[in-house]
This record gives C-alpha cells, structure tokens and sequence, in this order.
C-alpha cells in the first residue's frame, strides 16, 4: 500500500497551544486506533526551541492521496483548528 509523508503546520494565535493541548488525548485514541489497522506508521510532534509542540509528522499507508485527505480531515486536530496548513507527500520507507 502507499505511504504518504504528512507535515502539520500549527495555528500560531495565543490559543493554538492551548487548543492542540485540548484535543491531544482524542488524537492520540484515534492514532492507537489507527497503528494497530495498519493506516498510521509513525508520527510525532515538532517542537520549538522552548520545547512547546507548534506542528506535527507523520507517516501513514492508505490506498492514494485523497484517502490521505479525507483521513486527515477526519482527525481532531484538523477539527479542533489545531493544524492550519498540511503537506501530504508520497512517502516510502527504507527496509533497512
């Protein structure tokens, strides 16, 4: 199946921490959920310099990018205006 790299870009209002914070439980249920189905492979939060997550990675397998979208637009971090902008790209990780 393919894989598609996604890079996450955080609001960045006074309230976007605390919104990210907010709904983090839900998102990560829903990325257990979806790493033992099989869809989410890796992912995991950017931080800033002071430590503080403003964004997001990760790495998933669905069958074509617009399965991608509308998995993403499905997550509580698109719903709970956390990420303003995502990058969908192919992806394909090294067997190594």
């Amino acid at each position: 199946m393919p894989q598609f790299l996604i890079l996450a870009k955080d609001y960045t209002d006074a309230n976007a921490l605390q919104r990210r914070l907010s709904v983090r439980e839900t998102h990560l249920k829903r990325m257990r959920v979806e790493k033992a189905e099989g869809r989410f492979i890796v992912g995991g939060a950017k931080l800033d310099k002071e430590g503080n997550m403003h964004g997001s990675m990760l790495v998933v397998q669905l069958e074509n990018e617009d399965a991608v979208k509308r998995w993403i637009n499905e997550d509580p971090y698109i719903t709970g205006k956390v990420w303003e902008h995502v990058e969908i790209l192919p992806f394909k990780i090294a067997e190594v």
